[in-house]
């Protein structure tokens, strides 16, 4: 995770050179509204969400293709993030957002949004689930095997048993 920030960072660093300059502020509602894609970008975009998990956000934020994005962002400036939102340098969401770039305003909700996700816990990993899957299974194939053991004979055993057949042979 150390290592994800560290990356992050520089590449923030490196492409905070073409940030937006004119001082536009970004609302955090509104970013996490375009993240989850309540709201469409205006130029129709796909919205964070799909790919992108924040922790703490509910399921609309639990996207698994893209790397948690719940402390990404954490200590850098505003610039530095529309910088990264507007130069995509990372290649798998360059193709989705060709043709379709975030406008100045978006890139500074979602820059303000993304900046305050620092503060929730990240997503559970999934583990606790499938172990608990697992328990569930194991128990229920107990329960069968246990309820098979019970069984008393053959069903023809019996149904003879009661009615025995005089005289042997068929009518």
């Amino acid at each position: 995770m150390a290592r994800q920030r560290w990356w992050f960072a520089a590449v923030a660093v490196f492409v905070s050179a073409h940030a937006l300059a004119d001082g536009i502020t970004g609302d955090v509602q509104r970013g996490r509204s375009l993240f989850s894609g309540a709201t469409r970008t205006s130029n129709g975009g796909p919205p964070c969400g799909a790919c992108h998990a924040i922790g703490g956000e509910g399921p609309a934020f639990a996207g698994s293709l893209g790397p948690d994005l719940s402390r990404s962002f954490e200590g850098l400036p505003a610039d530095a993030v529309d910088g990264l939102l507007q130069d995509l340098p990372f290649p798998t969401m360059a193709p989705l957002y060709t043709g379709h770039p975030l406008t100045p305003a978006e890139r500074a909700d979602l820059g303000a949004f993304l900046t305050t996700t620092g503060q929730r816990p990240a997503p559970p990993d999934g583990r606790r689930v499938a172990a608990c899957a697992a328990a569930l299974a194991v128990a229920c194939l107990a329960l069968m095997s246990v309820a098979a053991r019970r069984q008393k004979g053959s069903t023809r055993a019996r149904l003879t048993a009661h009615h025995p057949v005089a005289g042997g042979g068929s009518r």
